[in-house]
């Protein structure tokens, strides 16, 4: 039997045409990210059912236990929403103030693209996004 977060689910895929990513892909990912000591405090997350990014720290260890309530901070859900996350090199952390805060993309690149997991990475001037859905094209 579906349940409704199932039909909303495959309704949110029928926009994309590619998934390259799944929960334990994704877990993995991250769990690449923190074997290799890089701090990821502001990334810009997509998920396939939402219209808009939410801004978010990339989740620490203790954050994904299959019981991820010890600080609140990273709530838990289903990876298999998210359809790409931008980490960029260079983020304000108080919105609307000239502070920039600099994370390493550079140490993320060589440890998404040289782990033994084949990772949905592009690299830009700006920062690094993860792929976990293709957007169709339309017209």
């Amino acid at each position: 039997m579906h349940t409704s977060k199932d039909i909303a689910y495959q309704k949110a895929l029928d926009n994309y045409d590619a998934s390259f990513m799944n929960n334990t892909k994704w877990l993995r990912l991250f769990c690449t990210v923190i074997n290799a000591g890089i701090p990821i405090k502001q990334a810009s997350w997509k998920l396939i059912d939402l219209p808009r990014a939410m801004l978010m720290p990339f989740p620490d260890f203790h954050e994904l236990l299959p019981t991820r309530f010890s600080d609140g901070r990273f709530q838990p859900f289903e990876y298999k929403w998210i359809e790409s996350i931008f980490v960029p090199h260079r983020y304000r952390p108080i919105a609307n103030v000239g502070y920039e805060k600099i994370q390493d993309t550079t140490a993320l690149w060589v440890a998404l693209t040289s782990a033994q997991e084949q990772f949905p990475v592009e690299q830009s001037d700006t920062g690094i996004t993860i792929r976990g859905y293709h957007r169709k094209s339309f017209g």
